[in-house]
């Protein structure tokens, strides 16, 4: 997971990507750490899709570009286009279920 510091930033580093996914959470609030960990070990046991963080702390535009209202917020980019916003904590199988695979009829 690499971190990205801007809106500007996560573009350049999604260049080149076909599948990435940005989770957009707040380092001190409980079910944002608890997405990180599942995020964190769900890429462990898969890495088909490259995976950004954006601290809302830190980073001010990305919410407000993507009209994300809570964190955690995992954000799934097809092609550069966002397909599905997920939030808030999961199971980490739900998190590698859906960076590998999507679910079914749920685009945006």
């Amino acid at each position: 997971m690499q971190n990205v510091f801007s809106y500007v930033d996560f573009k350049q580093k999604m260049e080149g990507h076909n599948r990435v996914a940005l989770l957009i959470h707040n380092p001190e609030n409980e079910f944002s750490r608890c997405a990180f960990r599942s995020v964190t070990e769900a890429l462990h046991l898969s890495q088909t899709i490259s995976v950004f963080v954006a601290d809302v702390t830190q980073v001010l535009d990305i919410p407000t570009v993507y009209r994300i209202v809570s964190e955690p917020s995992l954000l799934l980019f097809e092609n550069g286009e966002l397909v599905k916003v997920v939030e808030g904590c999961h199971e980490s199988d739900y998190f590698k279920a859906i960076m590998n695979y999507g679910l079914p009829g749920e685009k945006l």
